[in-house]
């Protein structure tokens, strides 16, 4: 019996030491299984940004090829006329001489074949006096068309790029590329800078201050500002066709058009009775996307609100307003944009405070994803205006602290930064890119501050 206790206690304790050591592995095993989740969810971020960039690419590719064929087309059709210009110009000439010719052969054959002494003297002396004329030889050398010579297709994949392997040894993707600077400030004159919209590259800005409700048309080079033209009135906000006219929403059904040819304003086809519109954006191919609500403020939400799609003729093309579940998807939409790929993206604020969320909407009627801000930053998310980069990443303002969030295309924020410890802008509020890719920042001024609200131009966003 002692010794089948005592083979008890051995077996029991080798038991206890094979329990510990399978803890310990399992421990373990599980710490790895940790470690794989981390880098394959790297590994998914990691991926979708590589395949930004290099759609991206391919776009800059195709965008250089264009300019080039129209570059190359254009030059052709000079050479094309000047050469045409050139030969007629000789044909002419050519035909002119050949008249005068036959005339004086005409005219010596008519003298020899007269029988009047009168006819063969006046055309010997007619003849002397043309020989006397010089005639100058018709130009027939000319500079032909240039050839087009096509370049070597193998140098594409060093234009295009190419896959090298990460040096990085925790698998963690660098994102220390993005180095903002400051380019140029300019002081505005202005209260506030509520919305911001870029007329081309360079440096011509709408923009808007609802507290002084002016809307101005300011030219920014070399360090001055130039204003180009004023409106007065408040709008919920404004967008620029790409005929040049801008679109004002004034909290009416119809939307306002001020033409850039006339200068007049008159109420547009635009129309999303019997409700009122709101912000507004005008994609690059022409369409107009607005908010429409009941009127009333924007705080309790009145009804359902509704993102309209149109086309140039006013036509509606697609309205997002409840989810599969019937439920409202928007509070209070305060900005909307689009990406080069025509992701619509609208910023929508739940109550009167201005915390947010950004939205990013699918291709039918419902939501791919929202953004309520970064669990890194301890300050609530206020956003207050968006714009979409050349690689379709979504940079967003949030005004009281001073921040900028970068999203991707699946709603992942890859960079923020502080933008009064980082780059000196305090309160930025309003953005926009211009098409040479320059970032503009507006800015507030706090109550007890003049009147000279700020614009930035900002390098390194991507």
């Amino acid at each position: 019996m002692i010794e089948l206790a005592e083979g008890y206690k051995l077996t029991l304790k080798k038991i206890k030491t094979f329990s510990s050591e399978l803890v310990m592995k399992l421990s373990n095993y599980e710490k790895g299984r940790s470690t794989l989740s981390s880098f394959k969810s790297s590994e998914d971020f990691k991926y979708e940004i590589e395949k930004q960039i290099i759609m991206s690419r391919e776009k800059v590719l195709k965008d250089e090829v264009e300019m080039h064929t129209k570059k190359l087309l254009k030059e052709l059709d000079q050479r094309w006329d000047l050469l045409k210009q050139s030969v007629n110009d000789a044909d002419n000439i050519s035909q002119k001489i050949n008249k005068d010719l036959e005339f004086r052969t005409e005219s010596l054959t008519n003298a020899l074949a007269s029988v009047k002494t009168f006819d063969v003297f006046q055309a010997y002396k007619e003849e002397k006096a043309a020989r006397n004329r010089s005639i100058e030889p018709v130009n027939a050398r000319f500079k032909r068309l240039p050839q087009y010579v096509p370049g070597k297709l193998q140098i594409q994949q060093a234009l295009h790029g190419e896959l090298t392997e990460s040096d990085d040894d925790d698998y963690q993707y660098a994102l220390d590329q993005y180095e903002p600077k400051v380019i140029k400030q300019y002081k505005t004159g202005l209260k506030s800078i509520a919305q911001i919209v870029c007329c081309d590259d360079d440096g011509t800005l709408w923009m808007r201050d609802n507290n002084t409700k002016k809307i101005q048309k300011m030219k920014f080079s070399n360090g001055l500002v130039h204003i180009a033209q004023r409106l007065q009135f408040v709008t919920a906000g404004m967008a620029l066709s790409l005929q040049g006219d801008l679109l004002f929403s004034i909290a009416e059904p119809n939307l306002i058009l001020f033409s850039h040819n006339t200068g007049e304003m008159i109420e547009s086809k635009y129309s999303v009775a019997p409700l009122i519109t709101g912000p507004i954006h005008i994609t690059k191919e022409d369409k107009i996307i607005i908010r429409a609500g009941k009127k009333g403020p924007l705080f309790p939400v009145n009804g359902s609100i509704k993102v309209i799609v149109m086309d140039t003729d006013g036509t509606t093309e697609k309205v997002y307003d409840l989810d599969n579940n019937g439920k409202p998807i928007f509070s209070a939409p305060q900005r909307i944009t689009t990406d080069s790929d025509n992701n619509i993206y609208v910023l929508d604020c739940l109550n009167k405070d201005w915390s947010g969320r950004i939205m990013a909407l699918d291709k039918t009627k419902g939501v791919r994803w929202i953004y309520s801000g970064n669990p890194d930053i301890n300050n609530a998310f206020k956003p207050r205006d968006l714009v979409p980069t050349n690689l379709n990443n979504v940079i967003v303002t949030d005004k009281d602290s001073h921040m900028i969030h970068i999203l991707n295309i699946s709603g992942q924020c890859i960079y923020y930064l502080n933008t009064w410890d980082q780059l000196g802008i305090k309160l930025p509020y309003s953005v926009d890119i211009d098409n040479s890719g320059t970032l503009y920042i507006g800015c507030f001024t706090y109550q007890n501050e003049p009147n000279e609200a700020k614009i930035y131009t900002v390098s390194g966003f991507y």
